[in-house]
């Protein structure tokens, strides 16, 4: 578990977690490309501790060996990984380049965001040629899939989110995170879909995705956005995304993608 690894182990470790924010997988020099998520668990966030999380950063050589994580609430497990602590925070770092470091995502819904079939053991994406599954593990992820649900469906997000009618007002260029349900998806052009989002402040934005790097996203879902930066100065107001952004829908009951689900479509 994330919060029995002991802060002065030198050891690699085989950890579970559960997702609640990932960037998308980027490129940090010509040789390195890097993903990092925040996970949670029953041994950092029982017993009403919801704000508390660990970070794992996954390094590679190729961009096909980092995880893309499509929706909040599924299962990532590392094996081989090295632990430091952070700003106060454990970080797992998974090298897959030299180490032997390793990473398999897990459905935590019977169904996965891209629709395949994740009810059972088998992951739905992992590094290398296979992914090994002892038969231990069967009894950890089926009980950290029943515990994700029941964070998820009382916990909204760690990361701060920003509501969209302060989104103007965030300085030029900074970087925030936005929870928002999509009000229209409209075909920009062969490539890219245009959202409109909505949040519970009643305000409208749009934003760009690639149809290669978001192909989950339909019309009426609850999204959650890591890190875009607003722009109006053209009179829409735009929100425009970072090559490491990321656009993760929520796994079924979820009290965030609950609340915006409740907001009025906006049909101007």
């Amino acid at each position: 578990q994330l919060s029995n690894v002991a802060l002065t182990s030198s050891a690699e470790h085989h950890v579970y977690g559960v997702i609640i924010d990932a960037t998308f997988p980027y490129k940090v020099n010509k040789d390195r490309f890097v993903c990092s998520l925040k996970v949670v668990d029953n041994s950092l966030n029982g017993a009403g501790k919801s704000a508390d999380y660990a970070s794992i950063v996954i390094y590679a050589t190729r961009f096909e060996d980092l995880p893309i994580v499509h929706r909040l609430g599924d299962i990532i497990r590392v094996h081989r990984a090295t632990m430091r602590v952070y700003e106060d925070r454990r970080q797992f770092n998974v090298n897959t380049q030299t180490c032997g470091g390793a990473w398999a995502l897990f459905s935590t819904d019977k169904q996965s965001a891209l629709g395949a079939d994740g009810s059972s053991n088998a992951p739905i994406a992992h590094c290398g040629k296979r992914a090994s599954f002892e038969k231990q593990e069967a009894n950890i992820l089926s009980a950290l899939r029943k515990w994700a649900s029941g964070y998820m469906a009382g916990a909204n997000p760690v990361t701060a989110i920003t509501p969209l009618n302060k989104a103007s007002s965030v300085a030029a260029g900074k970087d925030f995170d936005v929870c928002a349900r999509i009000t229209q998806l409209h075909e920009f052009d062969e490539y890219t879909n245009e959202l409109r989002l909505r949040d519970a402040s009643g305000e409208s934005w749009y934003t760009l995705c690639t149809k290669l790097k978001f192909p989950h996203l339909r019309n009426g879902q609850t999204i959650y956005i890591r890190s875009v930066t607003a722009n109006a100065s053209s009179g829409k107001k735009v929100l425009a995304q970072s090559h490491y952004s990321n656009v993760c829908t929520f796994i079924g009951g979820s009290k965030a993608a609950a609340n915006c689900a409740k907001v009025a479509n906006d049909n101007k």
